[in-house]
C-alpha cells in the first residue's frame, strides 16, 4: 500500500511521456495547436490581449465611419453677383437679405439685386435669376463639416463623396502593402508602422489648407488604417487555440458595433468636424505606446519563419502569464526546430545536386504573396471564392450603412439604429456558427440578405416602416455574413500567407464599397436595378460558399500544402 502513490506517480509520468510521443508524431499545424493548449489555450495572457484588441475595435469603427458625419450638407445662402454689404438697407440684416435673395425651390440659384437710393431693394418673384457662382455663406453655428470648410456644394457637390472614395482607394493599396509586410516582417512591426502613419495623416488632414491636400492626407490615412485592425485580428487568432477562434471572432465584431453606437453619440455632441476627428484620432497615440511595450509578436508566425528562439520566448511569456508548466511545450518547439533543420538540410542537398556544375545559387522561398494563392487549382478556387464573398458583403454592408443618415428622420438616430442592429446580428451569427458549422450559416445569411433586397423592389413604400424594416433586416443578415466570412478566411488562409490573404480580401471588399453607390445610381435606368443587382450577387455568393471546405473544429493551416490538401 505504501508504494501506491509512487506507482501512481510513475504511471502518470509514463502516460504523459506516451502522450508527448504521440503528439510529436502529429503534423506541424496540430503540434502548434498542442503548444498553444499547453500554454493555456485562452488564459490570462489571451484575455488581456482580447481586451486590448476589443477596445481598439471600438476606436477603429469610429475612425473609419467618422466619414459618415464629416461629409454632411450644411445650410447655406448664395451671394448675388453685385453684392456689397454696405448697401444693405438699415432695417434688414445680412441673413434676412440672403434668405430673401436665395430661391427656395432652387438651392443653387439667386435673384439679382436692384438698388434704390444707394440701397438694395428686396427682390420679388419677377426678379431675374442667376446661378450661385459668387460665393456662399454657410450657417455653421450648429454643425460644420468639410462641405462648409471647402465649399463642397452646388457645382462642387460631386466632390463631397470623393474623400470617401479616395480613403478607400488608400485602403486597397494599404491592404496589399501591409499584407506583404506583415507576412514578411511580422505582425507587431506592421501594426506599429501602420497606426503611426494613420495618426500623422489624420491629424494633418484637420489642418489641410485646401481640399486637394485634405484628400491626399485622407488617402494616406486609408493606407495606415488598412494595417491596423486586420493585423491585430490576425495576432489574436494566432495566439489562441482552435476552440476559441469562433468566440473571439464574434466578440471582435460586437465591439466594432459598439464603436459605431458610441460614434453616434460622439458625433451628436461634437458637431464641429475638427473636434470629431480629434476625438477619434488622439486615442490612437495611447494605443501605439501601449503596443510598443506590451503587444506580442505572433508565435505562430515566428515558428513558421524558423525563428525558434524568439518563438520559445514568446510561448514562455504566454505560459508564465497563464501560470502553466512549459517543459512539454519546449520539447515540442525543439522537435519542430529539428524537423525544420532536417528539411532545410535535405532541400539544400537536392538543390546542390540539381545545380551541380552550374555556378548558380538557389535560395529557398521563405515568404509568399497573394499570387501564391492562385498557383494551384484547389487553393485558387478557395481564394477566389472568399474574395468574391468579401466583395459582395462590403457592397451591401457599406451601401446600407453610409446611406443610413439620408433616410427621413434624425441622422444620428438613423445611424444609431443601423449600428445597434449589428449586435443581435453578431450574437445570432455566433450561435448559428456554433450549432451548424461555418458554411451553412454563412450561406443562409447571404441568401437571406439577397432575397431581402429583391423583395424590397415589390414593397410599396407607402409607409415609413416597410423600408425601415427591410433595411434593418438586410443590415442584420449582411452583418452576420460579414462576421462569418472574416472567420472563414482566417481559417482557410495558412499562416505563411494568412495576413496577405486577409489583406487582399479586404481590398476586394473596398472595391465593393466603392461600387455600391455607383450601382445605386443605376436607378435612373430602372428603380429595380440596384436592389436586384445586390440581391442576385448576395444569393450567388451564398451558394458559392457551399463549395468551401468546413473548418469548424479544425486546426489553423500552417502551409500552402495544407491548403492544397483540403
Amino acid at each position: 500500500m505504501e508504494n501506491n502513490p509512487k506507482n501512481q506517480k510513475e504511471a502518470n509520468e509514463e502516460f504523459a511521456s506516451q502522450e508527448l510521443k504521440a503528439t510529436l508524431d502529429l503534423p506541424t499545424s496540430e503540434i502548434t495547436e498542442e503548444i498553444l493548449e499547453k500554454c493555456g489555450g485562452f488564459g490570462l495572457f489571451q484575455k488581456g490581449l482580447t481586451v486590448f484588441i476589443s477596445i481598439f475595435a471600438i476606436l477603429y469603427a469610429q475612425t473609419i465611419l467618422s466619414m459618415v458625419f464629416i461629409r454632411e450638407k450644411i445650410p447655406f445662402d448664395c451671394y448675388p453677383s453685385n453684392f456689397n454689404e454696405s448697401m444693405i438697407p438699415p432695417n434688414v440684416t445680412l441673413d434676412e437679405l440672403l434668405n430673401r435673395v436665395n430661391i427656395e425651390k432652387e438651392e443653387c440659384s439667386v435673384y439679382n439685386l436692384d438698388t434704390k437710393e444707394g440701397f438694395y431693394t428686396l427682390p420679388t418673384s419677377n426678379s431675374s435669376k442667376e446661378p450661385c457662382n459668387n460665393g456662399r455663406k454657410f450657417y455653421t453655428e450648429d454643425l460644420s463639416t468639410i462641405v462648409s470648410e471647402f465649399d463642397l456644394t452646388c457645382d462642387r457637390d460631386w466632390m463631397r463623396n470623393i474623400a470617401f472614395s479616395i480613403m478607400f482607394a488608400g485602403f486597397m493599396l494599404g491592404n496589399l502593402l501591409f499584407g506583404v509586410l506583415s507576412d514578411k516582417f511580422g505582425r507587431f512591426k506592421t501594426f506599429c508602422v501602420a497606426d503611426s502613419l494613420l495618426i500623422c495623416c489624420a491629424l494633418a488632414k484637420i489642418y489641410a489648407p485646401n481640399y486637394i491636400v485634405f484628400i491626399i492626407f485622407y488617402f494616406a490615412e486609408g493606407i495606415g488604417l488598412s494595417g491596423t485592425y486586420i493585423v491585430l485580428y490576425t495576432i489574436l487568432i494566432e495566439c489562441v487555440s482552435q476552440k476559441y477562434r469562433s468566440h473571439l471572432n464574434f466578440i471582435m465584431h460586437t465591439f466594432f458595433a459598439v464603436g459605431e453606437i458610441i460614434l453616434a453619440g460622439v458625433a451628436y455632441v461634437l458637431r464641429k468636424w475638427h473636434h470629431l476627428l480629434y476625438a477619434t484620432t488622439i486615442p490612437h497615440i495611447l494605443f501605439v505606446i501601449i503596443a510598443l511595450k506590451y503587444l506580442p509578436e505572433s508565435p505562430r508566425w515566428l515558428l513558421n519563419e524558423g525563428r525558434f528562439e524568439r518563438a520559445e520566448e514568446s510561448f514562455n511569456r504566454i505560459a508564465r502569464t497563464n501560470k502553466k508548466d512549459n517543459e512539454d511545450m519546449i520539447k515540442l518547439i525543439r522537435k519542430l526546430q529539428r524537423d525544420a533543420e532536417s528539411k532545410s538540410e535535405f532541400n539544400g542537398k537536392i538543390i546542390e545536386t540539381v545545380n551541380h556544375g552550374n555556378n548558380r545559387k538557389t535560395k529557398d522561398k521563405t515568404y509568399y504573396t497573394a499570387i501564391d494563392l492562385l498557383k494551384k487549382p484547389r487553393r485558387a478556387m478557395i481564394s477566389i471564392n472568399l474574395w468574391f464573398n468579401w466583395f459582395v458583403n462590403a457592397m451591401i454592408y457599406y451601401g446600407v450603412t453610409l446611406n443610413s443618415i439620408d433616410m427621413s428622420g434624425s441622422r444620428y438616430l438613423n445611424f444609431l439604429l443601423m449600428s445597434a442592429v449589428e449586435i443581435p446580428a453578431t450574437i445570432l451569427g455566433y450561435f448559428m456558427f456554433k450549432w451548424f458549422g461555418h458554411r451553412k450559416p454563412l450561406c443562409l445569411f447571404l441568401v437571406f440578405g439577397g432575397i431581402n433586397c429583391i423583395v424590397a423592389n415589390f414593397v410599396a413604400k407607402v409607409s415609413f416602416w416597410f423600408p425601415l424594416i427591410l433595411t434593418v433586416l438586410g443590415k442584420l443578415g449582411t452583418t452576420a455574413a460579414f462576421d462569418g466570412v472574416f472567420l472563414t478566411s482566417a481559417e482557410l488562409f495558412p499562416t505563411v500567407v494568412r495576413n496577405n490573404g486577409l489583406s487582399t480580401s479586404v481590398s476586394f471588399s473596398r472595391i465593393g464599397a466603392l461600387l455600391s453607390p455607383v450601382i445605386l445610381g443605376l436607378s435612373v435606368y430602372g428603380f429595380w436595378i440596384p436592389l436586384t443587382t445586390y440581391g442576385l450577387l448576395g444569393i450567388a455568393a451564398g451558394l458559392l460558399i457551399l463549395l468551401l471546405p468546413e473548418m469548424k473544429d479544425a486546426c489553423l493551416l500552417q502551409t500552402l500544402e495544407d491548403m492544397d490538401n483540403l
